[in-house]
């Protein structure tokens, strides 16, 4: 049996411990080996090309001892996956693009190492032009990438390559064989010169650093023709759930649970904790630390751990222990609203919303910003007081000059969110928010569920010609909420607790996902309320909920909140001779 399905085998067995996504990726080449030789699977595992490359590997130095360095089976796995799966048509790679997440120290530029050597000195040895890119988000980033793999080289051209010493000089931005003029070049995100090249493989490190894709689709863009193009992002998590890393992550998670042939020129192997509770289980650390496994660094990795744990912990700063040393994926503004984790628990499958009691709130447009109206469904499973979230956000791009250049700005895919049904993009000429149509799209979407709609909230600063048209054409019950602390306080913290008591859930929607993640917390003497770091992060949707959510957290109670009372019901002397001083009140 060949190493790379050997390991896989033992991952699934359990012989070797791992994570559920390492699993997953496992699960998939042993699945894939049964594929191979169906007619709608275009692709083959092949053995030779394996054995050929893991010899050129065991030849490749460690720059900074000048010795090979024995690879791991987890190193061969990935490896290997990228190298030997192929496409049956073209001969070429199967996987043109891949990730590979990993904890920080485990030695990820080594593998980098190995696939721009492997590409320099074999792969492109009969063709000339071919660039190779060792690529980043800053030039700080690249630098010590570009400085590994050029050391690689340098000593690899004084062994087993000396024959082309005379061909190749290492410069500072580049290294260059003037004989073919293949060449392996850095460039940053920051410099933007991605456009220039058309890459045969191009390594992408810190990737998860990467707040757009506009790097990522000028690489990919240039290797359409390339057969043996391969896009290897390598990183660890980073403090940023909404990263276009962690996204393809999810999406490629999908992709492979579904097994439906999505994506299947995608590879993906990440090492890491499956829950943030592991922090204080070094015997699962394995997981995000592969080095674990060896048996001559093991004690002396492991107790490094504990230490810098405990010093984090000591510091305050666990968090940053978990995105860094356990390749967790968080949310670690230090005011930040919602967990990543808690946020993703509360996702179901679906939901009946049919004949349903609902409390629904209104953000409306202000100049760049998205209108949103949210939902919130009172229900009850197995005994349990539940509440079900959704919204519908409409989206203009007047301000912005195009949807496509709001998308950029938003880091926001409006239009695939529009085909999911979680939002539209406004069809006005200028790109501003149509109100009748959010009127007609509401009236619709009540009376398409059959909805009895116990309260529609709104901020209570805009009563604007929508809301007036919403009350004269509906018996609802309309709810001016004022957007201060004293107002918002009881329905954002019953928000936040309710994400951790998984009281609320929701659908897999990566808007609402994103909104949420986007929020932070600002307080006053008063309480607090849901605010954003920068103007350009949408947490509309998130004030939709929390207005929807001003009387609908007392649905299950035994009295019910006067849905019509002033905001004054609600406070104290103290806090009524507080609010009156306060810029809340409105002057």
């Amino acid at each position: 049996m060949d190493a790379v399905t050997q390991y896989a085998k033992d991952v699934v067995t359990g012989k070797i411990k791992a994570g559920k996504l390492l699993i997953l990726a496992a699960n998939r080449h042993l699945r894939d080996l049964k594929r191979q030789s169906t007619d709608n699977f275009p692709y083959h595992f092949d053995a030779n090309i394996l054995e050929g490359f893991l010899m050129f590997a065991s030849r490749v130095p460690d720059p900074d001892t000048g010795e090979p360095m024995p690879l791991m089976p987890w190193q061969i796995f990935i490896l290997g996956s990228v190298i030997a799966w192929r496409n049956n048509k073209t001969g070429g790679k199967r996987f043109r693009r891949a990730i590979v997440s990993i904890a920080r120290g485990q030695g990820k530029t080594y593998l980098a190492a190995i696939l721009a050597a492997y590409d320099f000195f074999v792969q492109s040895s009969d063709k000339n032009n071919q660039d190779i890119i060792a690529a980043a988000n800053t030039s700080d980033q690249t630098k010590k990438l570009f400085n590994y793999i050029s050391g690689t080289i340098e000593r690899m051209l004084a062994t087993i390559f000396k024959g082309m010493q005379d061909d190749v000089t290492l410069r500072f931005m580049d290294i260059f064989n003037f004989k073919q003029r293949n060449q392996i070049v850095r460039i940053s995100a920051e410099g933007g010169k991605f456009d220039s090249y058309h890459a045969t493989t191009a390594i992408f490190d810190e990737a998860g650093d990467q707040r757009d894709r506009d790097a990522f689709g000028k690489i990919t863009s240039g290797q359409i023709k390339q057969e043996e193009a391969l896009f290897f992002q390598i990183s660890t998590a980073y403090q940023n759930p909404n990263a276009p890393l962690r996204e393809d992550i999810k999406t490629v998670t999908e992709a492979i649970e579904k097994n439906e042939g999505e994506l299947d020129d995608y590879f993906m192997a990440v090492f890491s904790q499956d829950s943030p509770d592991e922090v204080f289980e070094p015997d699962e650390w394995i997981k995000s630390n592969p080095l674990l496994g060896l048996a001559g660094q093991h004690d002396k990795l492991l107790n490094g751990l504990i230490s810098e744990r405990n010093a984090k912990m000591a510091e305050g700063k666990l968090n940053d222990f978990l995105v860094k040393n356990m390749n967790v994926w968080l949310n670690a503004e230090q005011n930040a609203a919602f967990k990543l984790d808690e946020v993703e628990n509360a996702v179901i499958a679906g939901f009946d919303m049919n004949s349903r009691d609902v409390y629904i709130g209104f953000d409306n447009s202000m100049t760049s910003d998205d209108a949103a109206l949210a939902f919130v469904f009172p229900y009850e499973i197995d005994g349990k007081k539940k509440w079900h979230i959704y919204q519908h956000s409409f989206i203009p791009w007047h301000k912005a000059g195009s949807i496509e250049t709001k998308e950029k700005q938003d880091g926001i895919n409006y239009r695939q969110m529009e085909e999911l049904g979680f939002a539209h993009v406004t069809q006005h000429e200028k790109g501003l928010i149509d109100n009748e149509f959010i009127f007609t799209w509401l009236m619709d979407f009540v009376d398409k569920f059959n909805l009895n709609v116990l309260e529609f909230a709104y901020d209570a600063a805009h009563t604007y010609a929508l809301i007036k048209a919403i009350d004269e054409a509906t018996t609802w019950n309309m709810v001016g909420v004022r957007q201060g602390t004293i107002s918002l306080n009881e329905p954002t913290k019953w928000l936040q607790d309710s994400f951790v008591e998984e009281r609320v859930t929701r659908l897999d929607d990566p808007m609402m996902e994103k909104s949420l993640m986007n929020a932070v917390v600002v307080s006053d003497n008063n309480g607090i309320k849901i605010d954003k770091n920068k103007a350009t992060y949408k947490i509309d949707l998130v004030d939709a909920i929390v207005d929807a959510l001003y009387d609908a957290i007392y649905h299950f109670e035994s009295f019910r909140a006067n849905a019509s009372a002033s905001d004054y019901s609600r406070m104290n002397d103290e806090q009524i001779a507080d609010y009156i001083k306060s810029e809340s009140f409105g002057f």
